[in-house]
C-alpha cells in the first residue's frame, strides 16, 4: 500500500521547448511534505527554523482535464480559458516548506502499523547485473493529525522523477495545506542486512526453517554470505555512501533508503550471484544482549505491523525479533 498525502498523477503538456528538471533532483534533500515522527527524536536531517513555507523559483501551471490533471512550464503553454488554475513548486527549485514532525517520548513507544516494502522489489525478478533502490517506509496512526502538503507529479520517472507542492495561482502564491491522521516514521535504530541465503543459483525457494535471527550479529545464521549489514545510527543522521539512510524522497516522504549494486557485489568464489537474496529490516535495541542502537533507547516496534504481500515474493513481519524480511530470486544476467 502507498499512503500519502494527496497526490496528483499528471499528464505533462509535451511541448517544443519543454522544461527538462534536474537529475539530481532525486538525491534526497527534499522538502518534507508528509509528516513523520520521530520516536528516539533522531534519525533524519530536516531544515530547522521554519516556519513557514516560501515559494520561488519556478514553477509549472496545473488545471483539470475532465478527470485528469494537466501540468506544463509557462514558457511552453497557456492553460485554456474557464479551467481552474493552480501553480506547482517543484522540489528542488528554490522553495521550501515542511509538513509536521512529531519527536516522541522517551519510554513510550511508537508502534508501527504497516511495513511497505517497495512495490518493484516484492514484484520485480532482478538479474545479477541490476542496481535495485531498496525501499522501506514504516507507517503510524496519529492521535492527532498533522499539516502535510498537496504535492503533483511533473516529470519522469525513477531518478528523473519530480514533484511539486501545489500553491494557488496568486502573488505571492499560498501552498495547498491539508492534514493527515498518518505518518511515517524515522528511527536511527533501523538496520538493513542482505544475504545470500545459498551458495547455489537453484532457483527452488529455501526452507525457511533452516534460518535463525542472530540478534548480536544482526543476520540470519545458516545463511550463505552477508553482504550488507548497516544501521543508520552508525553513519550519522544522515548516512553516507554505502549504507541504509533515511531521506525524503521526492514526493516528499521520509523512508529508508538503500542503492544496492547487485553488479559490484564481491562475493566469494564458492558463492554464485545469482540464487536467492534475504533482505531484512530490523531494529537495533529490540533484544536484551543483542545489538545496541548506539547512543538511543528504542522507542519504535514494528511487532504488531502489517505488510503487504507481494505478487511474487511476500514480505513478512517476525514479531518476535522486532523486524520485517523478504526473500527475491536474483537470475543470472543472459
Amino acid at each position: 500500500m502507498k499512503r500519502g498525502v494527496v497526490n496528483r498523477a499528471t499528464r505533462t503538456c509535451v511541448l517544443t521547448g519543454a522544461v527538462l528538471l534536474p537529475v539530481a533532483a532525486w538525491a534526497g534533500n527534499h522538502n518534507l511534505s508528509y509528516p513523520v515522527v520521530l520516536p528516539e527524536g533522531a534519525g533524519l536531517s530536516l531544515r530547522m527554523g521554519l516556519t513557514a513555507p516560501r515559494l520561488e523559483g519556478r514553477w509549472w501551471y496545473g488545471w483539470m482535464e475532465g478527470q485528469e490533471p494537466v501540468a506544463c512550464a509557462p514558457s511552453t503553454c497557456t492553460p485554456p480559458p474557464g479551467v481552474d488554475v493552480w501553480r506547482v513548486y517543484p522540489q528542488e527549485e528554490g522553495g521550501h516548506w515542511q509538513a509536521g514532525v512529531l519527536n516522541g517520548t522517551p519510554g513510550a513507544t511508537v508502534g508501527v502499523s504497516e511495513v511497505d516494502w517497495s512495490d518493484g522489489l516484492e514484484n520485480t525478478t532482478w538479474s545479477t547485473a541490476s542496481t535495485i533502490r531498496v525501499e522501506t517506509t514504516l507507517y503510524t496512526a496519529l492521535d492527532e493529525p498533522l499539516p502535510a502538503y498537496e504535492m503533483q507529479h511533473l516529470h519522469g520517472q525513477g531518478v528523473r522523477e519530480m514533484r511539486g507542492v501545489v500553491a494557488s495561482n496568486t502573488e505571492p502564491a499560498i501552498a495547498s495545506r491539508t492534514e493527515s491522521g498518518d505518518a511515517t516514521v524515522i528511527t536511527p535504530c533501523a538496520r538493513l542486512t542482505i544475504q545470500k541465503l545459498e551458495s547455489s543459483a537453484s532457483a527452488q525457494r529455501p526452507q525457511p526453517e533452516r534460518f535463525h535471527w542472530n540478534a548480536v550479529t544482526g543476520e540470519w545464521n545458516g545463511a550463505a554470505y552477508t553482504l550488507v549489514n548497516s544501521a543508520v545510527w552508525e553513519k550519522g543522521d544522515r548516512g553516507r555512501s554505502g549504507g541504509l539512510a533515511a531521506v525524503v524522497d521526492v514526493s516528499g516522504k521520509a523512508l529508508f533508503r538503500y542503492d544496492w549494486e547487485l553488479w559490484r557485489a564481491a562475493l566469494p568464489m564458492h558463492v554464485s550471484s545469482a540464487g536467492w537474496y534475504r533482505l531484512t529490516f530490523s531494529l537495533d535495541g529490540s533484544a536484551a544482549g543483542g545489538k545496541r542502537c548506539g547512543g538511543y533507547a528504542l522507542n519504535t516496534s514494528i511487532a504488531e505491523a502489517e505488510v503487504e504481500v507481494g505478487e511474487q515474493y511476500p514480505s513478512v513481519v517476525d514479531a518476535v525479533w522486532n523486524l520485517s524480511y523478504v526473500d527475491i530470486y536474483v537470475r543470472q544476467k543472459d
